[in-house]
């Protein structure tokens, strides 16, 4: 059966996971340089002002997310974290930059995620200060919280001009001024930084009230900073005038990493808001797009980069928040067609494995540098808002980049299939019985072509459709990895709500080899942790594979997370006889199913012993015209037979969650006893 080219479906990160166990040992390398009295001086003081903390024992690194670039590896990875820097930052939320990114960082989450609370804590911060900036006649930094209170105020369809006034009032005391201040000579943005906090502002400014002259002022500053701090020969930004004669210990340039990050990220924010006509977005793209080529070059075999990009000698620690923030330019460069895919994915995916590794078990991210203008040596639990902010930025374009991989066009791993994706009509304000599968679950279009039918086409009739929906999500030629890193999984989920009922079935095309050259759909058996890095033959990408318990394991997780009821069916039996009785599959798929189930502790329907068992009652002949192929695809008879036996074995569950929702049809269905 074919399958769409979903280039960002499997874990491309899986290049940089080759080396995971280095890279975990090296989030706390001892070996690295101890900060100065100085440096620790600064990083005291920031905790001090609850931007972060950097605590002696920051507990494991996490071991639960998956590099995959698939919707649903992101999201877990983008919850975690953002989930953690909420609960202990709140308290502490104030107006100056360094949380005017985080807050940038968590509108981003709650689109990304559809999880309003993040964007209900930006809204809460914002009326606590009345949507005033940090200061009157303001610089980029006190600018910056502006980004939040206007991409509010546009999502409420500016119905509240009060959200919006103070922050315009702010810009309009100083659009008039050629340098910073009435009393200071140096240009308005005139530190690299400013670029990321500055102009997304005044962006959104003009889309706020449309007025064409913020995005003036904003082409003419960026040009004045461009101008006096654009390094043509390594295509960086230097921080600031400063530091464009200083030069490291091995004699290089200076070019600090979250610096370029700064910049890459607030071309990203900037293009975001400014007019699709705007003749100066050419350069702006341009700009991007050297700058990518450059960090990409300096990329390390970790997928990362130290705080400064030309001396790894003297500063060979990661820096996560530069790294997340070049990772949200460059991803949101491919997104909008800026940065050719074919040659940012693998780096992007690269970055996003390293930037993993230093998440901790309990969603906190560190070797993040402390506040400052230059490179410097930091504690590895060092966790500041600001790089959180920058990480939320990354994982939302990242799942982002992959939704778009999941509409390109189709990669034949199954000759003479052809890939559907059901519309399903539901009725609203009921719940959804949702079917998870292959195509013995829906063949093909589910219109009975071939003489095949899945039973999750026939399963509707046993239901009153009055009071729960059913909605067969299945897709032909899919294995239990495939579903999730081909990105079906993700669209599933998206449409389940609480109360919601979901049956999996997968086991048919689980086995063989994981990088089958024609399918690469195997995944590995069992039901452990092992894993196996693989090329992917269709994807031309590496991948990391995981068990078919696994699989299963991440469905059940994020349903059950999403309050749905979990239901694991093992396959249906193949139409394979020895000495009388049909071959079931107990020491594998079946097998390995129950113990998902039991494990998880939700229910289980076993599907290959019940039909099974059917089967053997009917003997050979009477089976025989049940399928529509050899041995595997039922006709419309056998999938009405699999479909009760559907019903018998959800009858037979100790707590059957859809008991009150059958039809006359189905509630004449005896409950399974083996």
């Amino acid at each position: 059966m074919s399958v769409r080219e979903m280039r960002m479906s499997v874990a491309l990160a899986a290049c940089a996971m080759l080396t995971v166990g280095a890279m975990a040992q090296a989030t706390n390398d001892a070996s690295w340089p101890k900060p100065t009295p100085a440096m620790q001086a600064g990083i005291d003081k920031d905790i001090s002002r609850h931007f972060g903390d950097a605590p002696a024992d920051p507990g494991p690194i996490q071991t639960d997310l998956s590099p995959a670039l698939t919707a649903a590896a992101i999201d877990k990875a983008e919850r975690k974290v953002a989930d953690w820097q909420l609960k202990v930052a709140e308290p502490y939320f104030d107006r100056i930059w360094t949380w005017s990114v985080l807050y940038s960082g968590f509108m981003a989450a709650s689109e990304s995620t559809g999880d309003p609370k993040y964007k209900d804590a930006m809204a809460a911060m914002a009326k606590k200060y009345n949507y005033e900036l940090r200061s009157k006649m303001p610089n980029a930094d006190d600018q910056s919280v502006g980004q939040t209170y206007l991409e509010l105020y546009l999502l409420d369809g500016k119905k509240d001009a009060a959200m919006m006034t103070p922050t315009q009032a702010g810009l309009d005391s100083v659009i008039g001024l050629p340098t910073l201040r009435s009393n200071d000579p140096r240009i308005p943005w005139w530190w690299c930084d400013a670029l990321f906090m500055g102009p997304p502002t005044w962006a959104r400014m003009a889309k706020a009230t449309g007025d064409h002259k913020y995005i003036d002022y904003l082409n003419a500053n960026w040009a004045k900073t461009y101008a006096a701090l654009w390094d043509a020969d390594e295509h960086l930004y230097a921080r600031d005038e400063t530091y464009k004669d200083k030069r490291a210990k091995n004699g290089k340039k200076i070019f600090w990493s979250r610096g370029e990050g700064w910049v890459m990220g607030g071309i990203a924010r900037t293009l975001d808001y400014l007019p699709a006509d705007d003749p100066h977005r050419g350069f702006y793209e341009q700009n991007l797009r050297e700058m990518a080529a450059r960090v990409a070059e300096l990329q390390r075999p970790d997928g990362l980069w130290p705080s400064s990009l030309l001396d790894g000698e003297d500063f060979p620690q990661p820096e996560i928040s530069g790294a997340a923030l070049m990772v949200y330019g460059m991803a949101w460069g491919v997104d909008h067609g800026v940065l050719d895919r074919a040659k940012y994915e693998p780096v992007i995916a690269k970055a996003w494995a390293g930037i993993l590794q230093h998440v901790y078990a309990d969603g906190r991210l560190g070797d993040i540098q402390q506040t400052g203008a230059e490179p410097a040596y930091y504690p590895a639990s060092a966790s500041f808002t600001y790089g959180v902010g920058g990480y939320l930025l990354a994982a939302a374009e990242l799942k982002t980049m992959a939704a778009k991989s999941s509409q390109v066009a189709a990669v034949n791993t199954d000759p003479g299939r052809t890939r559907h994706i059901p519309v399903v009509q539901r009725k609203p304000g009921i719940p959804t019985i949702w079917l998870i599968g292959d195509s013995t679950v829906r063949n093909g279009n589910g219109d009975g072509a071939h003489n095949q039918m899945g039973w999750g086409d026939e399963l509707a009739p046993y239901f009153n459709t009055d009071k729960v929906n059913v909605a067969n999500e299945a897709i032909g030629g899919r294995s239990s990895r495939t579903y999730i890193t081909e990105g079906h999984w993700a669209e599933a989920l998206a449409l389940m709500k609480p109360g919601d009922v979901m049956l999996v079935q997968f086991g048919h095309n689980d086995s063989g080899k994981p990088d089958e050259p024609t399918r690469a759909r195997a995944s590995l058996p069992g039901v452990s942790d092992e894993t196996q890095t693989i090329f992917n033959p269709i994807t031309k990408q590496q991948e990391v594979v995981h068990t078919f318990g696994w699989y299963e394991d991440e469905m059940v997780r994020e349903a059950k997370a999403k309050g749905v009821t979990p239901i694991l069916c093992s396959l249906i039996p193949r139409k394979i006889w020895r000495d009388g009785k049909v071959v079931r599959n107990k020491d594998t798929y079946a097998g390995w199913t129950e113990e998902v189930a039991k494990r998880d502790h939700v229910g289980f329907v076993d599907l290959n012993d019940i039909t099974a068992d059917k089967y053997d009652k009917l003997g050979e002949a009477a089976v025989e015209p049940l399928f529509g192929d050899p041995h595997t695809h039922t006709t419309v008879a056998g999938a009405v037979m699999n479909a009760e036996s559907v019903v018998a074995g959800l009858k037979a569950l100790k707590h059957d969650p859809v008991a009150k929702d059958f039809s006359a049809k189905g509630k004449a269905i005896a409950a399974y006893k083996p």
